[in-house]
């Protein structure tokens, strides 16, 4: 057998190649990456990977060549924007180059942009241009947010005021008309007497339901033992736009947009001055994150909302909600704001209202004393009377522009979980190959700062985030053993269920951080299991509350995601030092949309 098998390994020896190609060298590898980068119009990212790089890793001059290039990128990148108009991603590449002209680097090129560039545009002439391309459409409420946003807005030219202001009038947006009032009352310029004379009339609460309509989604038919029954999802919305777009909650239009729906799903709405009529409604787009849809009907609305950046909601403060309980159109009720800083959702806050709420208020306005917009009534719990929610308009004022544009509005993140301690966001798990892993952060580290601001709460990290468009850099600060570390970030989309996308990239143990609040080492491994033994528990976190400690021994018996119920089960075996090292089993759960990602 063995002579036989012989000519057949010569044969087959004789057949191979007489060398075999090398492998390419760790720097070749990066290089590549980042040249590739550079090639796909990734600038940023190419520079992300660069400063993320361990010391020595490049030659000092391919390193000074490759940051001059990737900076030269995202210049091109900037000019291309400007001349297609594309408005949002020319303020990305324009960001990015600021945060370089801010950072120290290896190269001189990095602040080479501000040089060249600063007669023809900066950011505040970039927001102005990018309202101004929605007032040209006729999309009135995006071009005031724009305009609003724009850091030196109140230095803009008398006539460009006036115009804003006029616009701010029409739509009813009396956030917008005190802010251009205030801008030339500062510059001592003439205010129009149409300004005045708006901002001292006022609406009273009970005519704002005329703004109101109650928000109806038929998905036909639905068999429960053996008996049709009709399948009917109630909700409330309200005017923003005078062309016939009104807010409502995401959750209560789902079946209109959710590609996992199978079936019937038609959107209507009805007006308060005339219940008994559907008018048909489409969704313009959608935040599944904030809760949020923006739905289009063919109807002249008798009153608009405005939405604003009110920031003052103290608890003991009266508040109106309105909307349709059970399909009850015009029904308004009053209380307070019973807590602020709720975290609710995903992104931001939620603000705790006792004002009563019932199924078919979700999507209804919240609005003060004063008649101002300061938020969007979402949930309830029902076992608890008049513990209900809202989210702050704040928060959704930051995406109107892109619920406008179409489809699902897309975040930006850096891919980091993180934990309030002592004024600054501990990072306590980062998802492989994520910005915040490739610019260099680990566990343990501690965020100070983000572009310069500096941060102590989830809130402020994510209302950042929410203000940075996707692509554009930013420089994060932080610290670790003690010492000052920064980064530099290029933000990602972020996806709908960053803990999802752990569990698909990462190894299960690892999102017990995010998930559970707490790290873990392996310390054995066997056929039937694995044990680890708790490194760090978050306070305040699901394993703290459930009395789990630093070193104590476990065995991990199941990690169960539940996608369809929206949760996590871990269930494991312990020996608890609070317990005398009795041997019991724990099973803890959490929800799988948690909210301390960035």
């Amino acid at each position: 057998m063995v002579i036989a098998l012989a000519p057949l390994l010569i044969a087959a020896c004789a057949t191979a190649p007489d060398y075999a190609e090398p492998l390419p060298t760790r720097q070749e590898v990066v290089e590549r990456t980042i040249q590739e980068r550079i090639e796909r119009g990734e600038s940023s990212r190419a520079i992300q990977r660069l400063k993320g790089l361990e010391e020595n890793t490049l030659p000092a001059d391919r390193f000074a060549a490759l940051w001059s290039e990737a900076v030269s990128g995202i210049e091109r990148e900037f000019e291309r924007h400007v001349s297609d108009g594309d408005w949002e991603q020319a303020v990305a590449a324009y960001r990015s180059l600021q945060t370089l002209a801010g950072h120290s680097s290896q190269s001189d090129d990095a602040g080479a942009f501000e040089e060249r560039e600063a007669n023809d545009w900066d950011l505040n002439e970039l927001y102005i241009a990018w309202a101004d391309s929605y007032r040209e459409e006729d999309n009135e409420v995006a071009a005031l947010n724009l305009f609003l946003k724009a850091p030196r807005f109140t230095e803009s030219p008398h006539e460009d005021l006036v115009e804003y202001g006029r616009l701010a009038v029409e739509q009813n947006h009396r956030f917008a008309v005190e802010s251009v009032i205030s801008a030339l009352e500062e510059r001592d310029l003439e205010i129009p007497e149409s300004l005045t004379d708006y901002v001292t009339s006022r609406t009273e609460i009970s005519d704002m339901l005329v703004g109101t309509a109650t928000v109806e989604v038929d998905r036909g038919i639905r068999i429960r033992d053996g008996v049709g029954q009709r399948d009917q999802v109630m909700g409330s919305g309200f005017f923003i736009d005078k062309r016939g777009y009104l807010v409502t909650n995401y959750h209560v239009i789902r079946s209109e947009v959710d590609p996992k729906h199978d079936g019937y799903s038609r959107l209507y709405i009805r007006l308060s001055e005339n219940p008994s009529r559907r008018i048909p409604a489409r969704v313009v787009g959608y935040d599944r994150v904030l809760d949020v849809a923006l739905i289009k009907a063919e109807v002249d609305p008798q009153y608009v909302f405005s939405l604003t950046d009110v920031r003052e909601l103290r608890p003991g403060a009266t508040v109106y909600a309105m909307g349709s309980p059970g399909g009850l159109s015009s029904s308004i009720s009053s209380g307070i704001i019973s807590a602020t800083g709720r975290r609710y959702l995903q992104l931001g806050e939620a603000m705790q209202i006792d004002a009563g709420l019932n199924p078919g208020n979700s999507g209804g306005p919240v609005v003060n004393e004063s008649g101002q917009l300061v938020g969007v009534a979402f949930a309830g719990i029902p076992q608890f009377e008049n513990v209900n929610f809202a989210v702050p308009s704040l928060w959704i004022q930051h995406i109107v522009p892109q619920l406008y544009q179409g489809n699902e509005v897309r975040h930006s993140w850096m891919g980091a979980s993180v934990h309030e301690r002592r004024g600054s966001l501990e990072v306590k798990y980062v998802l492989p190959n994520s910005p915040a892993h490739e610019a260099g952060l680990k566990v343990g580290d501690s965020i100070t700062a983000i572009d310069g601001t500096e941060v102590g709460t989830l809130a402020e990290a994510q209302e950042l985030m929410l203000e940075r468009q996707r692509g554009s850099l930013i420089r994060v600060d932080w610290t670790r053993d003690g010492s000052a570390r920064n980064g530099l970030v290029a933000l990602a989309e972020r996806p709908h269920n960053p803990v999802l996308e752990a569990v698909d990239k990462d190894v299960e143990t690892a999102v017990l951080a995010p998930l559970f609040g707490m790290t873990v080492r392996e310390i054995s491994r066997g056929i039937f299991r694995t044990n680890y033994t708790i490194e760090r528990v978050f306070s305040g976190g699901i394993a703290d509350e459930t009395g789990l400690s630093p070193q104590d021994p476990f065995a991990l018996q199941d990690l169960i995601i539940d996608e369809e119920r929206g949760v996590a089960i871990l269930r494991i075996s312990i020996r608890q030092r609070k317990a005398g090292f009795i041997t019991r089993g724990i099973q803890l759960a959490s929800l799988l949309e948690i909210d301390n990602f960035i």
